[in-house]
């Protein structure tokens, strides 16, 4: 009896040694747009034998007609191969793998809640009250007398409540005073764009880097009003007036500089 399956072992060895001097040795290269992909796994279903391409994408594996070979990569989309007598016949066969696409699942950020936010699909019915007074935190108790005379600042710092009136008040007027220069300076940019550079520098002598020096001293002469009348004719009048005068000023500013 042990003879018997001695022999039958060596016969079923003896089928398997045969099956596997009929494949033949492939060599092939596993490539992305000609670019060699190295750690290609590669095995051949009908076998269970496989391979792993080198660095430069190389593999070699035994096959016969009708084999087929599995080619996976974590980055790249699974590949089946069946093979042929014209494969076989290439002896060097090229297997061009593709890039696998990763589709993110859509994510909606919601508004950030509190940490005492109780969902009602978990505790309906507003659920239980949370708060410092229920928790028992330290001085959830304790109620603090209000100051009406002073206000207290998060620097640390207190102000009197009539000095913080004044300086409210302060910071409104300012504020008003910026709108109003504002609006001045949108004003005086419609004169300046009517005019062109050649009437101020030909017709007034005005150099051209002290043309809107001069247009804001026209302020004082009411040159907004006026353009506003739509008048021009008064506009150009009081601009050949001031013109005159303007050299006079821009020497004794000059001289007030240099003499601080």
């Amino acid at each position: 009896m042990s003879k018997a399956i001695t022999f039958l072992a060596f016969f079923i060895s003896f089928l398997s040694l045969e099956a596997q001097e009929k494949r033949t040795n492939l060599t092939g290269k596993t490539v992305l747009d000609s670019l060699a992909i190295p750690d290609v796994h590669i095995i051949n279903q009908n076998t269970s034998s496989g391979t792993i391409t080198n660095t430069n994408g190389f593999f070699e594996i035994p096959v016969q007609v009708g084999d087929t070979l599995f080619y996976s990569h974590l980055k790249y989309i699974d590949k089946y191969i069946v093979i042929t007598d014209k494969v076989i016949s290439t002896k060097k066969l090229n297997i061009p793998l593709e890039e696998k696409t990763v589709v993110l699942k859509e994510i909606v950020l919601e508004k950030q809640q509190s940490i005492f936010y109780q969902d009602p699909e978990i505790l309906p019915n507003n659920g239980i009250v949370i708060n410092a007074k229920t928790l028992n935190l330290p001085y959830a108790n304790i109620i603090t007398k209000e100051d009406k005379s002073l206000l207290k600042f998060s620097s640390g710092a207190a102000i009197n409540l009539a000095s913080l009136i004044n300086l409210i008040n302060g910071n409104a007027k300012r504020e008003k005073q910026l709108k109003e220069m504002a609006l001045e300076d949108t004003e005086l940019k419609k004169v300046r764009d009517y005019f062109t550079d050649d009437f101020f520098i030909t017709d007034l002598k005005i150099e051209k880097i002290y043309i809107n020096q001069f247009l804001n001293d026209c302020i004082d002469k009411n040159i907004i009003r006026i353009f506003k009348r739509d008048n021009k004719l008064d506009v150009i009048k009081l601009l050949m007036t001031e013109s005159k005068l303007f050299p006079k000023r821009i020497v004794e500013e000059e001289l007030y500089l240099t003499n601080q």
